[in-house]
Formats: C-alpha cells, sequence, structure tokens
C-alpha cells in the first residue's frame, strides 16, 4: 500500500487521541457507488449482506461477508459496491487518530474532489520501520470488537456528558485489537466449500426463526458434523451456533432500535417461541432486558 498522498507518523503510544466524527447503523440497498476518497479513517462492519470494495492499487476487488470488517484510510481513493439484492447492513465509524478534523458547513469526512484541502488529510501511525501497522480486510473479527464499536455508537450519540472520553477510550481498544491481528492476505477455505458455506450463511441470516442443527447444515456440505463446524470455524471465525446467535441479537437489536414491533414478536421472528427465553437471552447478550435496550435507544 502506498502513501503517497496520506500524511504518517510513527506511532508513539503517547500522542495518539483519536475522536469519533461519525457512528451509525446502516441498510445500504444493491448499489455500484463512486469512486471517493476520506479526509479521516472509516471502519466499517459488515452484519449482513456483501460488499465489494476496488482500490485503485489492488488487482482484484477485497469482498467482505458478513462478520469482517473494513478499514478505510485517509486520502484513499476507493468505490464500495452492494452485492446481493437484499443489499447490507452496515455498522460504520469515522474516527481520526491524532483529533486533527474538525468538520464546518464547508468540509465534511468526503473529499469534494473540485475543492480539496490537502492539508486536512488525517496522519496515519505506521509502525517503527514505516511499515503498515493496518490490514483492509480483517475477516471475521472478534466479539469483543463487535461490542465496542456497538458502544461507540451508543455513546456517540446519546452525547451524554463524557462521551467523547467514552468514546475515545473505546476506540483505543480497537485500535489496539487491530494492531494486534496480522494482516490477512486471503482465505485458506478449500473452494470447493466457500460457495455453499456462503449460500447457507446467507440463509441464516434470513431464516433466523429455524433451529437450524449442526447435523442437519453439515449434511448440505456432505461432510460430517465435526469436520463442518471446522470449516465454519476457519472461515468465520466461529461456531456454527455462535454465528447464528450473533446474528440473531444484532437482528433483534434492529428491531427494538427501528421498529414497534412487540418484543414478543421481535422474539419469534428470530426463533424464540417463549417470551421469557427470549429475554432471558437477550439479557445475555446485551446485559439488559429487550424493553430497557429499547428506552435506552428512544432516548438517543
Amino acid at each position: 500500500m502506498e502513501f503517497n498522498n496520506l500524511p504518517t507518523r510513527i506511532l508513539n503510544n503517547r500522542e495518539i487521541s483519536p475522536s469519533i466524527h461519525w457512528a451509525q447503523y446502516q441498510h445500504v440497498t444493491k448499489m455500484y457507488g463512486i469512486t471517493r476518497r476520506l479526509y479521516d479513517f472509516e471502519i466499517m462492519y459488515v452484519i449482513s449482506g456483501e460488499m465489494k470494495v476496488i482500490f485503485d492499487e489492488e488487482q482484484e476487488a477485497i469482498i467482505y461477508y458478513p462478520g469482517d470488517l473494513l478499514f478505510l484510510h485517509s486520502a484513499t481513493e476507493h468505490r464500495i459496491e452492494i452485492v446481493p439484492d437484499s443489499g447490507a447492513r452496515l455498522l460504520g465509524i469515522h474516527f481520526d487518530f491524532y483529533d486533527e478534523l474538525e468538520m464546518t458547513s464547508d468540509i465534511n469526512m468526503v473529499v469534494d474532489e473540485e475543492r480539496v484541502y490537502a492539508d486536512l488529510f488525517c496522519s496515519l501511525p505506521l509502525g517503527s520501520s514505516g511499515e503498515n501497522l493496518f490490514a483492509r480486510l480483517y475477516p471475521s473479527i472478534t466479539g469483543e470488537i463487535v461490542k465496542w464499536m456497538e458502544y461507540i455508537y451508543e455513546e456517540f450519540n446519546a452525547c451524554k456528558p463524557g462521551f467523547e472520553l467514552a468514546c475515545r477510550g473505546t476506540m483505543l481498544l480497537i485500535i489496539s485489537a487491530l494492531i494486534r491481528q496480522q494482516p490477512v492476505a486471503g482465505r485458506s477455505l478449500p473452494s470447493i466449500y466457500h460457495e455453499a458455506l456462503a449460500n447457507l450463511r446467507d440463509e441464516l441470516s434470513s431464516k433466523l426463526n429455524l433451529s437450524w442443527a449442526n447435523a442437519d447444515m453439515a449434511r448440505r456440505l456432505s461432510v460430517s458434523e465435526d469436520h463442518f463446524i471446522r470449516l465454519f470455524k476457519e472461515s468465520y471465525g466461529m461456531t456454527p451456533n455462535q454465528y447464528l446467535q450473533h446474528l440473531r441479537h444484532q437482528e433483534a437489536k434492529r428491531c427494538l432500535r427501528e421498529s414497534d414491533m412487540k418484543v414478543e414478536l421481535i422474539g419469534k421472528h428470530i426463533g424464540y417461541e417463549s417470551l421469557h427465553h427470549f429475554s432471558h437471552a437477550f439479557k445475555k447478550w446485551q446485559g439488559v432486558s429487550p424493553r430497557d435496550y429499547r428506552k435506552m435507544c428512544n432516548i438517543l
């Protein structure tokens, strides 16, 4: 990756002071996008759907599946395509590392190529030998990173006293976690299983109300149950059951946040016939009951 147009600094832990400029959930319909650049940086988590990102420096587009994280560098030309007809659900955060960017009515996070302010591109920290510390693709990121991103979304949009400090501290955790992960050049999953697993993953996302036994899913790939679980974990970083629970958690939060659907119906929508069982599972996921989570979102 070239950094010709991007200001850089050798990483000094004492200097890192990230600020958050934007944090939102998005449901993006199928699109082919436009080429753009950012003044700041963005991390984008794929909740469902599929996203293709074209970089001028890459020979091939990079494809992001549910559970993957996109890291966009400042000043880097890129184009985002949303592939599925059903679109994609994303959680994005714009930030900088050194509290540099001050947005105004004339200056946004996305560069207006007819009026470029070259001195506003935010600085990227590099390793002690000048190496890049951040990959463009982080496959199957940990649930911990996802929770930190969700927490930043909640704090940033609530704007309660001390929210900037809470966002800064949480972003530091995300940055340190990403630095510790080795960049991944490609997926090692055998190609004969890739399409079958991708189709199964999409079906999981669209039919959360089903029980989805491991043995049944393994038969669809014509492998043993143990082999299926290993293949799934190698591809998505978690077991099928963990992945299903993650999807159910995300969908439950979306419904509570974006609809007036009754809590009991939300539970049935994601596979819980009993309101008690759904409430118990949600509290285990989120730390609060579904009703309390909805109240919190209405305050945001």
